[in-house]
């Protein structure tokens, strides 16, 4: 009878930060078996349905920096190798050990529920708030089976401190009545967020109109008012955008917004000219009708957004804080911008 070398372990193991691991059996009896490194770090971190095609997805971590969502299906040996590309590093002789390890590692994890958006979001399991990070009720942590992830367009990650953003509120802002009502203006969203939640305000928007000269400090005074929530410089993610695009895209940065506060630039940028209808459809939370080749109504979309999922999302309330400048004239400020009520 063959006797197995009780130290030869053909599974493969994971060393924290370090990779994934796997022995060779020995060469001849008696020897001892060969550590040989399959791949560099790989953590399956959490599993979710997606929501909208209603697929299994996976995070993917290096326990570092690195961090991607992907089908489960790339847990398969032919897709496995396509990890490359953002970076990881994995042995392909051993891609079909590597995969079943991987899928073992995902089906040790509780599936997760996705939700889409920033703000105060309704769940099944009750509410969260859903910011730079999770912040969830004591209703929701009784009754959800797993951890909530939240999906959203906003880069809410904070630069700095708390501490030294308030220091400079001490400094620069305390005592001033205008840029102490830009702060206001800020934080506001999120709290009559909150008070439409608790059923404690009926209205669902505000409109306030500034009037000021060019060099005046209006788009100084909007970077402080989105800075209590995230990124106020310009960018693609970040909460301070431009007039200077399609009424669907504009429409599409306040989709899913439940009281984060966002900024429209330089009105005059604009390119297109019915400013009071896109207004309308934002604070009524639709685009425009349209109709197919057979003269019927298409479901309304806004942006990409699925129309249905989108709908279904718009049942309850969207917050939004929209401020638009005008050189030389006019500063709209739209905070809590309606959708639909409750259906």
């Amino acid at each position: 009878m063959t006797q197995t070398n009780p130290s030869f372990n053909p599974s493969p193991r994971y060393k924290s930060k370090k990779g994934w691991y796997k022995d060779k059996p020995p060469k001849e009896k008696g020897g001892m078996p060969t550590e040989v490194e399959i791949a560099g770090p790989i953590v399956i971190e959490n599993k979710f349905i997606d929501p909208k095609t209603n697929t299994e997805k996976v995070i993917i971590t290096d326990e570092d920096q690195k961090e991607i969502v992907e089908s489960s299906d790339i847990l398969t040996t032919q897709k496995l190798p396509s990890l490359m590309k953002y970076g990881f590093s994995i042995n392909e002789k051993y891609t079909k050990d590597l995969g079943y390890a991987l899928q073992q590692m995902r089906n040790q994890l509780p599936i997760s529920y996705l939700y889409e958006g920033v703000g105060i979001l309704e769940t099944p399991f009750g509410p969260i708030v859903s910011l730079s990070e999770i912040y969830t009720t004591k209703e929701f942590d009784n009754k959800s089976p797993s951890d909530a992830i939240c999906d959203n367009a906003y880069d809410l990650t904070p630069k700095g401190t708390f501490d030294n953003w308030f220091n400079m509120y001490l400094k620069e802002v305390k005592g001033s009545l205008l840029l102490e009502l830009a702060v206001v203006f800020g934080i506001s969203a999120l709290v009559t967020s909150f008070l439409k939640h608790k059923h404690e305000t009926e209205f669902a928007g505000i409109i306030f109109s500034f009037t000021g000269q060019s060099s005046t400090g209006k788009s100084t005074a909007a970077s402080l008012a989105v800075s209590v929530a995230g990124n106020p410089t310009k960018g693609n993610e970040t909460l301070f955008r431009n007039w200077n695009a399609t009424r669907n895209a504009l429409e599409g940065y306040l989709s899913n917004n439940f009281g984060i506060p966002i900024v429209f630039d330089e009105l005059s940028s604009a390119t297109f000219r019915d400013t009071t209808g896109l207004l309308y459809s934002i604070t009524e939370g639709q685009g425009r009708q349209r109709s197919n080749v057979h003269g019927e109504v298409k479901t309304l979309k806004v942006k990409v957004v699925n129309v249905q999922t989108f709908m279904e999302k718009l049942k309850r309330l969207r917050i939004g804080v929209l401020l638009s400048f005008q050189r030389q004239n006019t500063v709209f400020l739209m905070i809590q911008l309606k959708t639909m009520d409750y259906v």
